[in-house]
């Protein structure tokens, strides 16, 4: 758990640096520059384009980290294993392009019927070539956690996007630019990003781009056809279960000003994932390893103490912006425009927290012998998902969107935990999960009698910050998680050394 820790921590203060430069885009600048329907179009050829760009992989996606220890080998390279990787998401980028200007007339006949026909058939153009410039940066990105290595990706993944669309946001507001160059600047941001990656990997010493066959014998081809089959379809599963099908789905279904709600209720719930996201990137190079070592107590250690973390993380944040979540919605420009969604926040904190809860059992789940259970796994979620949203997303819009994902994010879990507990004997609670449960109620329930003083910013400030103390003084003095402990510990003593000096 060291290598987890380190990275982590450091992922994850990289990570809350650009939730903060988001919250302050999401919070600020999106609702005082832009309309409902322009946050959504924008939003809607992003979210697209990524949930495309891991069809790109054709399943190969989970074979980056999966089949790395077998091909990993400094002095020969690697073996070709980046050749190979490059040479299959290659060939799905150029099928999803000649599949999208096959089926170009249907697509913008569709969006020629919407409400808002206008700005769908200016931008939906751009998809393809931000689900491009996302999949090769995201392929370089992953390759690099092998090494575990995952803040300068992140840096480049988190900070580039959270910067530089914003200052193209705030050229437009005050005239400088049209609305279209929003679009091309994005592009360009999205080529920095690849660059960026691919550059990193190159600083690494492991830019391996010979190829090597010598290594892709019947038996390792079987077992890598076989898991990228399962890949593929899993991924499909995985991607028509994710947030990314929820902002489609709506832009889709519904109106470009309901997305553009959504959107702001996501973006801010969404900071409750950063743990997770962060934690899982990680530990994933790390269960590859355990799993080819066979080294099950040292996974199951992994699993409980992903699940504990996750979850004081989760709650912590997810109290945190639910007592204030009233004040949130006024300090923001327009936020009565963008209040229907507050409930939304709601619904989509639950799922997350439970989602966190469970710690690491997709990755577990998929480094194991019984991968294929979590490939039939996500096709039930993906189907639970998308029924729910087409049945509900007609009747309640967004809500509708944010009980689709408690529903299907729930069983999910839910059943991955009965599987992990059948067949290797391995659950994610323990006594601290329901302490941590307890002590976060009890600190909301203090943190939401703080009396109103009438300025909104003043509110949330006293609302979470209490909650944030309160919460986190009982995780410390009860010694509930050991590594939160000796984390803060630490940072004591670091802020003891800087006084001393």
């Amino acid at each position: 758990m060291g290598v987890v820790k380190r990275q982590g921590i450091k992922q994850s203060v990289v990570t809350y640096f650009g939730v903060l430069i988001g919250m302050v885009n999401v919070l600020f600048i999106y609702p005082a520059f832009l309309q409902e329907a322009e946050i959504g179009i924008i939003n809607y050829v992003r979210e697209t384009a990524a949930m495309l760009s891991l069809f790109a992989f054709l399943g190969s996606t989970e074979l980056i980290v999966r089949f790395f220890p077998f091909f990993k080998n400094d002095e020969k390279k690697h073996q070709g294993f980046l050749f190979l990787l490059l040479v299959i998401l290659g060939l799905g980028c150029l099928l999803l392009v000649a599949g999208f200007l096959l089926f170009k007339d249907i697509i913008f006949a569709y969006f020629d019927q919407k409400e808002d026909p206008a700005l769908y058939l200016q931008f939906v153009w751009f998809i393809p070539a931000f689900m491009v410039l996302i999949a090769i940066g995201n392929l370089f990105m992953l390759y690099a956690s092998n090494f575990h290595r995952i803040v300068i990706p992140s840096i480049f993944n988190e900070l580039f996007p959270k910067i530089g669309v914003p200052l193209l946001v705030a050229a437009y507001f005050f005239n400088y630019v049209s609305f279209k160059i929003i679009f091309w600047g994005s592009l360009g941001i999205y080529a920095a990003i690849m660059f960026g990656q691919i550059w990193y990997v190159w600083r690494l010493g492991h830019l391996h781009l010979r190829p090597d066959f010598s290594l892709l014998k019947k038996p390792m081809l079987k077992d890598m056809a076989s898991y990228s089959l399962y890949g593929f379809f899993g991924s499909l599963g995985s991607r028509f279960s994710s947030e990314f099908i929820n902002i489609f789905m709506v832009g889709t279904l519904s109106t470009l000003a309901n997305t553009g709600i959504y959107v702001i209720a996501y973006f801010i719930s969404n900071v409750i994932d950063v743990p997770r996201k962060a934690i899982s990137r990680i530990a994933s190079p790390l269960l590859a390893e355990k799993w080819k070592e066979n080294k099950l107590e040292e996974i199951q250690e992994i699993y409980h103490k992903t699940s504990l973390n996750q979850l004081i993380a989760g709650l912590w944040i997810f109290l945190a912006i639910w007592v204030s979540i009233d004040e949130i919605y006024e300090i923001m420009p327009n936020g009565e425009s963008f209040a229907a969604g507050k409930y939304v926040v709601l619904i989509l904190g639950i799922a997350r927290v439970v989602d966190m809860m469970t710690g690491v059992n997709s990755e577990i789940l998929s480094f194991s012998k019984y991968y294929r259970y979590n490939f039939y796994l996500i096709l039930f979620m993906a189907v639970v998902h998308i029924s729910a949203n087409w049945i509900l997303i007609p009747q309640l819009p967004i809500m509708g969107v944010a009980f689709a994902t408690l529903l299907s994010l729930s069983l999910f879990n839910l059943v991955k935990f009965i599987l992990l507990k059948w067949k290797l004997g391995m659950q994610p609670f323990t006594r601290e999960t329901l302490l941590a449960l307890v002590m976060a109620v009890a600190a909301y329930a203090a943190a939401s009698q703080v009396p109103s003083t009438g300025w909104s910013l003043i509110d949330a400030g006293l609302k979470s910050g209490l909650l944030t103390l309160l919460f986190g003084g009982m995780i410390l003095r009860f010694n509930i998680s050991p590594d939160l402990n000796q984390l803060w510990e630490k940072g004591l003593d670091i802020l003891i050394k800087m006084r001393k000096r």
